[in-house]
């Protein structure tokens, strides 16, 4: 290859794409996915077409040149919008002559997976436009368009929030997000080209409503908050004007009929799309909002709508979903949140005796546990005993400000001031500080935690020194004792100790006070008030499931429960749920060391509190079929029935417990 060939070669890949759509084929939404060719459902789908979704057209209307800066939707499930949400995005992009970068952003990596194999990469297959411009459709985090880059993010990891600077920020599904995570997000668009009078960059919000007051519902009410108002067909009628038939739920159903009608009138509404969106938010509204339900699909989907009432709310299988879900409207179920105030409270009497307790080992002997959540700078710390009867003794709270190595020496401080027996931190965000404090402490006594889901135990111990990699490591990274936590099922049994009253709270929880750091001073702040506050912020919800059959049509799966952040991110409810499974680790639910390294932990000084008789003792001679409380189960084949009630009572549950006569390592194994 001659010199000149070679340089008109790097000339060529260095200039820019040629375009494949013109200024008027991008000038709007609509237009662009129009001239594109991108259909919903990839190659051999439908094309795309709005019959049938009026209330999307406001939205598809969207203008290039005066975008929808900062916009927010709150809608019913399955209305399209995801949908539309990735021909946005593709729409910023489709300009192969001027760079926009662009992020959408998903409650879990599992959902951004999910996403781009079910739905981006059929779309973008299904349009000989589009391929022409993307460089690699199969990349999952960052797919070049053009000169741009489409980003897929899911929000539970730090890197991913923090590390991109992008131009358009878009978000799917904000109900399963905390607004905490959502506000650090938005600082990606502070260097954004794209700039306006609200501000720079372009952010929007979608999702199924959620929580009054919380998750989407936070930002719709600092919007426009236009609702989709249909019109009455009789002319007489005040409702002629519209009216939004989801705030009228149940009485714009006639159920003998099974017919839309007006509450007012009582005229049968044949078509629901019938109307216009009218604002109900102020004029000057921070935001852009839009809000529409599935009453707007119209009378075919009334049936599957009046089912899901009768059993959802009715029957009360789940009322708050049905709202959510099938009419767009943010609901709490009064049971949502488990340790309310009242619930505090009535832990505060049950020993009127106790107070905050005084650093230092308990005289009795009690089992104690030490959680900590990790939060930047800032660490929580709950530390709780063991006492009489199977009651948690709430012993100390500490917000730690501190950092790196000088935060884990205070930690370690910590732990033995109080004679912890146990310490279960997190290991998230700063892995190497929780590593830090389990080499300050004895071997085996510090158990990194990480949130699992969907596991079939509330927590599962693993002890990785036999792993290859862990006895050939320097040492300098690796950790031995893990705990994974389904987040779900141990913060449910986690706060189910304050409803069942076996969490003993100090008379005097509010006089727990510390100087800390607010809003840029230092401020006495009452902690025994915060921890209370916490626990008021963290409510119980389902997430629906779904899936496709054999025919491709969506069946309805039983739904995920979870748990939501309200207005602010619980810490120490997080806290708690470590140092209750630092206790439960005491309690029987599985073996705190193996059996062959036990007598050198002995001479360490861990269990060494333990009486005796509570001690673990060897597989060989605690197996449950030994037990004199174990009784065979009739009804199982192979199982039994544990009848101790203090293992019951360890577990939160209940006697007697289901258990495996092979069953070893429970503490209170007795012959």
């Amino acid at each position: 290859m001659t010199r000149e060939a070679a340089y008109r070669m790097i000339l060529d890949r260095m200039r820019l794409p040629p375009p494949e759509f013109s200024e008027e084929e991008l000038s709007t939404l609509l237009r662009f996915v129009q001239a594109s060719g991108i259909r919903p459902e990839g190659p051999g789908g439908a094309p795309f077409s709005l019959v049938g979704r009026r209330y999307l057209e406001p939205l598809y209307a969207e203008e290039r040149r005066r975008p929808f800066r900062r916009l927010v939707i709150m809608k019913a499930a399955q209305m399209g919008l995801t949908t539309r949400l990735m021909y946005r995005a593709a729409w910023w992009v489709a300009d192969a002559r001027r760079k926009v970068d662009v992020a959408l952003m998903f409650p879990t990596q599992d959902a951004v997976l999910d996403l781009h194999k079910t739905r981006f990469r059929p779309m973008m297959r299904s349009s000989a436009r589009m391929m022409r411009l993307i460089a690699d459709v199969d990349a999952v985090e960052v797919v070049r368009i053009g000169v741009s880059n489409m980003r897929f993010r899911g929000m539970r990891s730090g890197v991913s929030v923090d590390s991109i600077p992008v131009d358009v920020l878009l978000f799917d599904e904000v109900r399963l997000m905390d607004v905490a995570t959502i506000e650090r997000a938005f600082a990606r668009v502070s260097a954004s080209r794209l700039e306006g009078p609200e501000g720079r960059g372009i952010i929007e919000l979608n999702s199924t409503a959620g929580f009054p007051g919380a998750d989407i519902d936070y930002y719709f009410r600092r919007s426009s908050q236009r609702h989709w108002h249909t019109r009455c067909p009789n002319p007489a009628c005040p409702n002629h004007k519209g009216f939004v038939m989801a705030f009228t739920w149940p009485d714009c159903v006639d159920p003998d009929r099974m017919v839309y009608r007006c509450p007012k009138c009582g005229r049968v509404i044949e078509d629901p799309q019938d109307g216009f969106y009218a604002p109900l938010g102020p004029e000057d509204a921070e935001w852009e909002g839009y809000a529409f339900n599935q009453i707007l699909l119209g009378p075919k989907r009334l049936p599957e709508l009046w089912r899901a009432y009768q059993r959802m709310v009715i029957e009360g299988a789940n009322p708050s979903e049905f709202y959510n879900s099938y009419l767009g409207l943010p609901h709490r179920d009064p049971n949502a949140i488990l340790v309310t105030g009242e619930v505090m409270d009535a832990c505060r009497g049950l020993d009127p005796t106790y107070r905050w307790p005084a650093p230092g080992p308990h005289p009795e002997g009690w089992w104690t546990a030490m959680g900590v959540d990790q939060r930047g700078v800032e660490k929580h710390v709950v530390i709780a005993r063991w006492g009489h009867g199977g009651r948690v003794y709430l012993a100390h709270l500490e917000v730690v400000e501190r950092s790196g190595e000088e935060a884990a020496a205070y930690l370690a401080h910590l732990a033995r001031e109080w004679g912890v027996d146990i310490v279960i931190v997190d290991a998230e965000p700063s892995y190497d500080l929780a590593v830090s404090l389990g080499r300050r402490l004895p071997r085996g006594m510090v158990w990194l935690a990480d949130y699992v889901h969907d596991r079939p135990q509330p927590l599962e111990w693993s002890d990785q020194r036999d792993r290859e990699a862990i006895r050939k490591s320097s040492g300098e990274a690796k950790w031995e004792f893990w705990v994974f936590i389904d987040r779900y099922k141990h913060l449910l049994q986690a706060q189910m100790l304050f409803v069942n009253r076996r969490v003993v709270l100090p008379v005097d929880l509010e006089a727990k006070v510390q100087e800390l750091r607010r809003l840029g001073q230092r401020v006495p702040v009452s902690l025994g008030l915060e921890f209370r506050s916490h626990f008021e912020n963290i409510a119980r919800t389902t997430i629906p499931r779904r899936r496709r059959d054999a025919e491709g049509r969506e069946v309805e799966e039983e739904p995920r429960y979870t748990w939501r952040h309200l207005a602010l991110d619980p810490h120490f409810v997080h806290a708690w749920g470590y140092a209750v499974a630092g206790l439960m680790r005491r309690g029987g639910t599985s073996e705190v060391v193996r059996p062959r390294e036990r007598g050198a932990l002995e001479s360490t000084g861990y269990q060494a509190q333990l009486p005796p008789d509570l001690r673990p003792q060897s597989p060989r001679k605690a197996e449950c079929a030994s037990c004199r409380y174990f009784r065979p189960n009739p009804d199982g084949e192979g199982m039994g029935l544990c009848q101790n009630p203090v293992v019951a009572a360890s577990l939160g549950v209940p006697p007697p417990v289901r258990t495996s006569p092979r069953t070893v390592g429970c503490h209170h194994h007795r012959r």
